[in-house]
């Protein structure tokens, strides 16, 4: 706690358990991107979702835009980028990542075997 404020874990984790949340951090740790750019590239996301995204992953911090260019006379949006706190994020990410790939049969081969057993329990019930 900081400032006598508590951050709920429950609610980064909601966060960043969104749907599109670590796909757009994703996007974004391959330097800015243009609102547009990252809709084409989230192929399923509509300009809605991302919006409402981009806006929960800006409030904590994660995400910095929309960005303009400090001599763009037009004032158009240049983009958006990742946060320190957003790439030291990604890091961690990339570790469960790993632990994934390194445990992802145990978890198929436990689910398989749950289902299973789900599958036979309601045989014997009938």
């Amino acid at each position: 706690m900081q400032n006598g404020t508590e951050i709920p874990i429950k609610e980064v984790l909601c966060t960043l358990s969104g749907r599109w949340s670590l796909e757009v951090m994703s996007e974004l740790d391959g330097g800015r991107r243009r609102f547009n750019e990252l809709t084409r590239r989230l192929e399923g996301i509509n300009h809605k979702v991302l919006i409402e995204t981009l806006h929960k992953l800006q409030r904590d911090g994660y995400v910095r835009g929309p960005l303009t260019a400090s001599k763009n006379a037009t004032g158009r949006l240049v983009g958006y980028e990742l946060t320190e706190l957003g790439m030291t994020l990604l890091q961690l990410v990339g570790g469960v990542r790993e632990w994934l790939d390194e445990h992802e049969q145990k978890i198929v081969d436990a689910r398989s075997d749950f289902d299973w057993t789900k599958r036979e329990m309601e045989f014997m019930r009938e």
